[in-house]
Protein backbone atom coordinates (compact mmCIF):
# COMPACT_ATOMS: atom_id res chain seq x y z
CA UNK A 1 0.00 0.00 0.00
CA UNK A 2 2.79 2.40 1.23
CA UNK A 3 4.50 1.58 -2.58
CA UNK A 4 1.31 2.59 -4.25
CA UNK A 5 0.61 5.57 -2.39
CA UNK A 6 4.02 6.66 -3.05
CA UNK A 7 4.16 6.03 -6.83
CA UNK A 8 0.78 7.80 -7.06
CA UNK A 9 2.32 10.69 -5.66
CA UNK A 10 5.41 10.78 -7.71
CA UNK A 11 3.47 10.07 -11.14
CA UNK A 12 1.15 12.95 -10.09
CA UNK A 13 3.72 15.47 -9.20
CA UNK A 14 5.27 15.04 -12.21
CA UNK A 15 2.37 15.69 -14.21
CA UNK A 16 1.59 18.85 -12.20
CA UNK A 17 5.15 20.38 -12.86
CA UNK A 18 5.10 19.51 -16.52
CA UNK A 19 1.27 21.64 -16.61
CA UNK A 20 3.26 24.56 -14.56
CA UNK A 21 5.83 24.37 -16.52
CA UNK A 22 4.73 24.13 -19.86
CA UNK A 23 3.71 28.23 -19.49
CA UNK A 24 1.74 28.33 -22.25
CA UNK A 25 -0.71 25.24 -21.76
CA UNK A 26 -0.58 26.51 -18.04
CA UNK A 27 -1.44 30.17 -19.16
CA UNK A 28 -4.50 29.00 -21.56
CA UNK A 29 -5.48 26.65 -18.96
CA UNK A 30 -6.14 29.35 -16.49
CA UNK A 31 -7.67 31.92 -18.90
CA UNK A 32 -10.02 29.15 -20.61
CA UNK A 33 -12.79 29.33 -17.28
CA UNK A 34 -12.48 33.17 -17.13
CA UNK A 35 -13.57 33.59 -21.12
CA UNK A 36 -15.99 31.07 -20.06
CA UNK A 37 -18.05 32.91 -17.59
CA UNK A 38 -17.37 36.27 -18.61
CA UNK A 39 -18.14 35.66 -22.42
CA UNK A 40 -20.42 32.87 -23.02
CA UNK A 41 -22.28 33.58 -19.28
CA UNK A 42 -22.69 37.19 -19.56
CA UNK A 43 -24.15 37.08 -23.28
CA UNK A 44 -26.77 35.30 -22.36
CA UNK A 45 -28.74 37.79 -20.69
CA UNK A 46 -32.21 36.71 -20.49
CA UNK A 47 -33.81 38.72 -18.37
CA UNK A 48 -33.08 41.29 -20.78
CA UNK A 49 -34.02 39.43 -23.55
CA UNK A 50 -37.64 39.11 -22.11
CA UNK A 51 -38.00 42.75 -20.76
CA UNK A 52 -36.52 44.46 -23.55
CA UNK A 53 -39.13 45.72 -26.00
CA UNK A 54 -41.83 45.56 -23.11
CA UNK A 55 -40.75 48.31 -21.03
CA UNK A 56 -40.75 50.60 -23.77
CA UNK A 57 -44.01 50.24 -24.08
CA UNK A 58 -45.25 50.55 -20.60
CA UNK A 59 -45.61 53.82 -18.87
CA UNK A 60 -42.36 54.95 -16.59
CA UNK A 61 -44.11 54.34 -13.28
CA UNK A 62 -44.80 50.37 -14.00
CA UNK A 63 -41.48 49.52 -15.68
CA UNK A 64 -40.46 48.79 -12.23
CA UNK A 65 -43.62 46.34 -11.58
CA UNK A 66 -42.86 44.58 -14.51
CA UNK A 67 -38.88 44.13 -13.86
CA UNK A 68 -39.87 42.76 -10.47
CA UNK A 69 -42.18 40.39 -12.16
CA UNK A 70 -39.64 39.33 -14.58
CA UNK A 71 -37.28 38.68 -11.63
CA UNK A 72 -39.59 36.24 -9.72
CA UNK A 73 -40.45 34.49 -12.75
CA UNK A 74 -36.75 34.05 -13.35
CA UNK A 75 -36.17 32.63 -9.72
CA UNK A 76 -39.45 30.60 -9.91
CA UNK A 77 -37.91 28.74 -13.19
CA UNK A 78 -34.45 28.93 -12.36
CA UNK A 79 -34.09 28.32 -8.70
CA UNK A 80 -31.88 31.42 -8.59
CA UNK A 81 -31.48 35.16 -8.29
CA UNK A 82 -31.05 35.59 -12.25
CA UNK A 83 -29.88 33.10 -15.14
CA UNK A 84 -26.27 33.70 -14.60
CA UNK A 85 -26.33 32.38 -11.32
CA UNK A 86 -28.33 29.20 -12.53
CA UNK A 87 -25.58 29.03 -15.48
CA UNK A 88 -22.04 29.66 -13.25
CA UNK A 89 -22.72 27.00 -11.09
CA UNK A 90 -23.51 24.05 -13.75
CA UNK A 91 -21.06 25.78 -15.71
CA UNK A 92 -18.36 24.36 -12.63
CA UNK A 93 -19.85 21.05 -13.42
CA UNK A 94 -19.66 21.08 -17.42
CA UNK A 95 -16.06 22.33 -17.23
CA UNK A 96 -15.21 19.36 -15.59
CA UNK A 97 -16.02 17.37 -19.38
CA UNK A 98 -13.55 19.34 -20.93
CA UNK A 99 -10.63 19.51 -18.51
CA UNK A 100 -11.03 15.38 -17.80
CA UNK A 101 -10.55 14.86 -21.50
CA UNK A 102 -7.20 16.26 -21.50
CA UNK A 103 -6.42 14.23 -18.63
CA UNK A 104 -5.87 11.78 -21.24
CA UNK A 105 -3.86 13.37 -23.69
CA UNK A 106 -0.35 13.21 -20.86
CA UNK A 107 -0.42 9.57 -21.36
CA UNK A 108 -0.75 9.84 -25.19
CA UNK A 109 2.31 11.89 -25.37
CA UNK A 110 4.07 9.57 -22.39
CA UNK A 111 3.32 6.48 -24.76
CA UNK A 112 4.54 8.17 -27.68
CA UNK A 113 8.04 9.66 -26.19
CA UNK A 114 8.81 6.30 -25.06
CA UNK A 115 8.29 7.41 -21.18
CA UNK A 116 5.16 5.03 -20.54
CA UNK A 117 7.25 1.62 -21.59
CA UNK A 118 10.23 2.83 -19.50
CA UNK A 119 7.66 3.13 -16.51
CA UNK A 120 6.53 -0.11 -16.84
CA UNK A 121 9.45 -1.85 -16.39
CA UNK A 122 10.44 -0.52 -13.16
CA UNK A 123 8.98 -1.42 -9.82
CA UNK A 124 6.38 1.11 -9.96
CA UNK A 125 2.81 -0.83 -9.17
CA UNK A 126 0.70 -0.85 -11.90
CA UNK A 127 -2.58 1.37 -10.21
CA UNK A 128 0.27 4.05 -8.88
CA UNK A 129 0.12 5.20 -12.66
CA UNK A 130 -3.17 5.42 -13.12
CA UNK A 131 -4.21 7.12 -9.96
CA UNK A 132 -1.52 9.44 -10.41
CA UNK A 133 -2.54 10.39 -13.52
CA UNK A 134 -5.85 10.66 -12.33
CA UNK A 135 -4.78 12.66 -9.03
CA UNK A 136 -3.04 14.67 -11.23
CA UNK A 137 -6.41 15.96 -13.03
CA UNK A 138 -8.21 16.43 -9.42
CA UNK A 139 -5.43 18.90 -8.75
CA UNK A 140 -5.36 21.46 -11.81
CA UNK A 141 -9.44 20.82 -11.55
CA UNK A 142 -9.17 22.21 -8.11
CA UNK A 143 -7.24 24.75 -9.30
CA UNK A 144 -8.83 25.91 -12.32
CA UNK A 145 -12.40 25.42 -10.51
CA UNK A 146 -11.63 28.07 -7.83
CA UNK A 147 -10.21 30.36 -10.72
CA UNK A 148 -13.80 29.55 -12.20
CA UNK A 149 -15.81 30.63 -9.14
CA UNK A 150 -14.17 33.62 -8.31
CA UNK A 151 -14.44 34.84 -11.61
CA UNK A 152 -18.43 34.36 -11.43
CA UNK A 153 -18.80 35.83 -8.09
CA UNK A 154 -16.81 38.79 -9.51
CA UNK A 155 -19.08 38.99 -12.48
CA UNK A 156 -22.49 38.79 -10.80
CA UNK A 157 -23.29 35.12 -9.70
CA UNK A 158 -25.17 35.22 -5.89
CA UNK A 159 -24.53 32.85 -3.43
CA UNK A 160 -26.97 31.82 -0.92
CA UNK A 161 -27.13 34.44 1.85
CA UNK A 162 -26.33 31.13 4.81
CA UNK A 163 -23.93 29.73 2.10
CA UNK A 164 -21.08 28.05 4.99
CA UNK A 165 -18.02 26.43 4.95
CA UNK A 166 -19.08 22.85 4.78
CA UNK A 167 -21.75 24.10 1.29
CA UNK A 168 -17.70 25.16 -0.41
CA UNK A 169 -16.14 21.85 0.94
CA UNK A 170 -19.13 19.79 -0.83
CA UNK A 171 -19.50 21.81 -3.75
CA UNK A 172 -15.48 20.65 -4.02
CA UNK A 173 -16.42 16.57 -3.28
CA UNK A 174 -19.01 16.89 -6.03
CA UNK A 175 -16.82 18.49 -8.46
CA UNK A 176 -14.14 15.69 -7.41
CA UNK A 177 -16.24 12.65 -7.62
CA UNK A 178 -17.50 13.75 -11.29
CA UNK A 179 -13.76 14.66 -12.28
CA UNK A 180 -12.92 11.32 -11.11
CA UNK A 181 -15.31 9.08 -12.87
CA UNK A 182 -14.76 11.06 -16.19
CA UNK A 183 -11.27 11.39 -16.17
CA UNK A 184 -10.60 7.78 -15.19
CA UNK A 185 -12.63 7.18 -18.53
CA UNK A 186 -10.67 9.55 -20.79
CA UNK A 187 -7.37 7.84 -19.21
CA UNK A 188 -8.16 4.67 -20.01
CA UNK A 189 -8.98 5.80 -23.49
CA UNK A 190 -5.63 7.21 -23.73
CA UNK A 191 -4.16 3.88 -23.13
CA UNK A 192 -5.74 2.10 -25.94
CA UNK A 193 -5.90 4.99 -28.33
CA UNK A 194 -2.78 5.53 -30.62
CA UNK A 195 -3.29 9.30 -30.78
CA UNK A 196 -4.51 12.51 -29.25
CA UNK A 197 -7.02 13.25 -32.17
CA UNK A 198 -9.09 10.03 -31.24
CA UNK A 199 -9.31 11.60 -27.72
CA UNK A 200 -10.78 14.82 -29.11
CA UNK A 201 -12.76 13.04 -31.51
CA UNK A 202 -14.69 11.24 -28.79
CA UNK A 203 -14.48 14.31 -26.51
CA UNK A 204 -16.43 16.23 -29.08
CA UNK A 205 -18.89 13.57 -29.59
CA UNK A 206 -19.75 13.06 -26.01
CA UNK A 207 -19.01 16.14 -24.13
CA UNK A 208 -21.49 18.84 -25.96
CA UNK A 209 -24.38 16.25 -25.64
CA UNK A 210 -23.93 15.93 -22.08
CA UNK A 211 -23.97 19.68 -21.40
CA UNK A 212 -26.50 20.13 -23.67
CA UNK A 213 -28.54 17.24 -21.98
CA UNK A 214 -28.40 18.19 -18.68
CA UNK A 215 -29.29 20.87 -16.47
CA UNK A 216 -25.97 22.79 -16.76
CA UNK A 217 -27.69 25.40 -18.59
CA UNK A 218 -31.32 24.89 -18.59
CA UNK A 219 -33.67 23.63 -16.06
CA UNK A 220 -34.99 20.05 -16.64
CA UNK A 221 -38.66 20.43 -16.12
CA UNK A 222 -38.87 23.13 -18.87
CA UNK A 223 -37.29 20.28 -21.25
CA UNK A 224 -39.72 18.38 -23.53
CA UNK A 225 -40.20 14.72 -22.15
CA UNK A 226 -38.21 12.86 -24.18
CA UNK A 227 -35.15 15.08 -23.22
CA UNK A 228 -36.02 14.94 -19.70
CA UNK A 229 -35.59 11.31 -19.70
CA UNK A 230 -32.15 11.74 -21.15
CA UNK A 231 -30.98 14.39 -18.91
CA UNK A 232 -32.31 12.54 -15.66
CA UNK A 233 -29.84 9.36 -16.66
CA UNK A 234 -26.87 12.29 -17.03
CA UNK A 235 -24.47 12.06 -14.27
CA UNK A 236 -24.09 15.98 -15.35
CA UNK A 237 -27.23 16.82 -13.95
CA UNK A 238 -26.75 15.40 -11.19
CA UNK A 239 -23.61 17.45 -10.52
CA UNK A 240 -25.04 20.48 -11.64
CA UNK A 241 -27.94 20.69 -9.40
CA UNK A 242 -26.16 19.59 -6.12
CA UNK A 243 -23.44 22.09 -6.81
CA UNK A 244 -26.50 24.89 -7.32
CA UNK A 245 -28.15 23.08 -3.50
CA UNK A 246 -25.05 24.32 -2.04
CA UNK A 247 -23.65 27.45 -3.47
CA UNK A 248 -26.75 29.28 -4.49
CA UNK A 249 -29.50 27.28 -2.20
CA UNK A 250 -31.94 25.52 -5.15
CA UNK A 251 -33.94 23.43 -3.18
CA UNK A 252 -33.82 19.31 -4.45
CA UNK A 253 -36.46 16.46 -4.82
CA UNK A 254 -33.91 14.57 -2.87
CA UNK A 255 -30.50 14.84 -1.72
CA UNK A 256 -29.41 11.71 -1.17
CA UNK A 257 -30.71 10.06 -4.59
CA UNK A 258 -29.08 12.36 -6.49
CA UNK A 259 -25.75 12.01 -5.15
CA UNK A 260 -26.01 8.08 -4.98
CA UNK A 261 -26.72 8.25 -8.38
CA UNK A 262 -23.71 10.71 -9.19
CA UNK A 263 -21.44 8.65 -6.74
CA UNK A 264 -22.43 5.39 -8.34
CA UNK A 265 -21.74 6.74 -11.99
CA UNK A 266 -18.74 8.32 -11.12
CA UNK A 267 -17.31 5.30 -8.91
CA UNK A 268 -17.85 2.82 -11.64
CA UNK A 269 -16.45 4.89 -13.93
CA UNK A 270 -13.32 4.61 -11.74
CA UNK A 271 -13.06 0.83 -10.94
CA UNK A 272 -14.03 -0.41 -14.60
CA UNK A 273 -11.67 2.75 -16.27
CA UNK A 274 -8.74 1.32 -13.30
CA UNK A 275 -9.33 -2.54 -14.13
CA UNK A 276 -9.40 -1.99 -18.15
CA UNK A 277 -5.58 0.52 -17.90
CA UNK A 278 -3.77 -2.56 -15.76
CA UNK A 279 -4.92 -5.07 -17.96
CA UNK A 280 -3.11 -2.39 -20.71
CA UNK A 281 -0.36 -2.20 -18.93
CA UNK A 282 -0.16 -5.96 -17.72
CA UNK A 283 -0.28 -6.89 -21.60
CA UNK A 284 2.31 -4.65 -22.54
Amino acid sequence: MTGILTGTLIIAWRDIKKWIGRRGVFVVSIITPLIWIAFFGKSMNIQGLLTTGVEGNLPPHLKSVVEEVFKQALKNTFGAEDYFTFFSAGMLAVFVLFQSMFSGVSVIFDKRLGYMDRLLITPTPRPSIFLGKVGATLVRVTVLEALLLATAIGLGMHLKPDISAWDLVAAWLIIMLLTAGLSAAYTTLSFYAENQEVIFAVGNLVNLPLMFTSSAIFPVEQMPSWLQAIAKVNPVTYASDLVRYHLVGKPLDNYAFDLAVLAAVSIGLFVLGMALSIRWMNNR
